[in-house]
């Protein structure tokens, strides 16, 4: 109708859960074919739409910088599983996801992400945390509620509540939570290995997202783990309640669910999500002298 073209790239996903394939497996190599494919396509169109040509050096340079701040983003996350931890998921966190996204592929982005690793590394080596009491270690499944973003922050971390991890950082990460590595000899090819696996992961944070969250809690000795599900975005918040029960049925650890929204301010009720959150901890609070009273 504009007269504009529309490329749709299509990306296979995981059959089942459990199921991915890795470079190597037949299944994979298939995949990774099709992708590729539809690559060059798109390099094809671009090239008839902007009249320049594809420069593969280009696309190499770009690359590289992806992999040093995929490296940084990846180890970022694992430092977090220190204690008390270095950075706050939910409001830091959303920091370094903005500069993983808006600055792939920059000199800017890959000196931002090696500069935080140096200073995470310090902040565990001295025992450094991002809050000064920590009590309780989180996760939060969703996306923050940003009409009161700090307000927000604060009803957890008024209780001694941050936030170890965050689903957030993994499906809006680009497959960079992965640490994932482009090989320069091969651009072309390995781009599309990337894409395939990126684009799969973050799929798999809709549809197998309670397996992960198990390897969160024990990875990152979770206390709580807090749903959030919003209205503006239901591709993320869909089945959230089922996903909570499975993960109840899989560990013994207390969860929250709370809903508002990222947009809009109308549906978020603050005193609502207080009185919540305030309940939340004080089950935690009850939890945690039982513990130390059977100890």
């Amino acid at each position: 109708m504009y007269h504009i073209p529309v490329f749709v790239l299509d990306v296979p996903g995981t059959r089942a859960a459990g199921r991915q394939t890795w470079p190597g497996d037949p299944d994979f190599q298939n995949d990774c074919a099709y992708v590729a494919a539809q690559i060059k396509d798109f390099i094809r169109l671009c090239e008839q739409v902007t009249g320049k040509k594809f420069d593969i050096d280009r696309l190499r340079e770009v690359l590289g910088y992806v992999n040093v701040m995929n490296r940084g983003w990846k180890r970022v996350l694992e430092l977090n599983r220190s204690r008390p931890s270095v950075f706050n998921a939910l409001t830091d966190g959303t920091i370094y996801l903005g500069v993983s996204n808006a600055f792939r592929g920059t000199a800017a982005g890959a000196r931002y992400f090696e500069r935080l690793v140096e200073e995470m590394e310090y902040k565990v080596a001295h025992g450094i945390g991002t809050l000064v009491d920590e009590k309780y270690r989180l996760i939060f499944v969703g996306v923050p509620c940003y009409p009161i973003f700090r307000r927000f922050s604060e009803l957890f971390t008024q209780w001694g509540g941050t936030f170890v991890n965050s689903t957030y950082l993994w499906f809006a990460a680009g497959g960079a939570n992965l640490g994932f590595e482009y090989d320069l000899d091969r651009p072309l090819e390995s781009l599309a290995e990337g894409v395939l696996i990126s684009v799969r992961d973050a799929m798999d944070s809709m549809f197998y997202q309670d397996r992960a969250l198990i390897q969160m809690i024990d990875e990152y000795h979770v206390d709580g783990v807090v749903y959030h599900p919003i209205k503006s975005c239901r591709t993320v918040s869909t089945g959230l309640a089922d996903n909570r029960r499975a993960l109840m049925a899989a560990r013994d650890v207390p969860s929250l669910f709370i809903e508002s929204d990222m947009m809009d301010r109308r549906v978020v009720s603050e005193a609502q999500l207080k009185n919540r959150v305030d309940a939340f901890f004080e089950g935690l609070a009850a939890r945690k002298v039982a513990a130390q009273r059977e100890a």
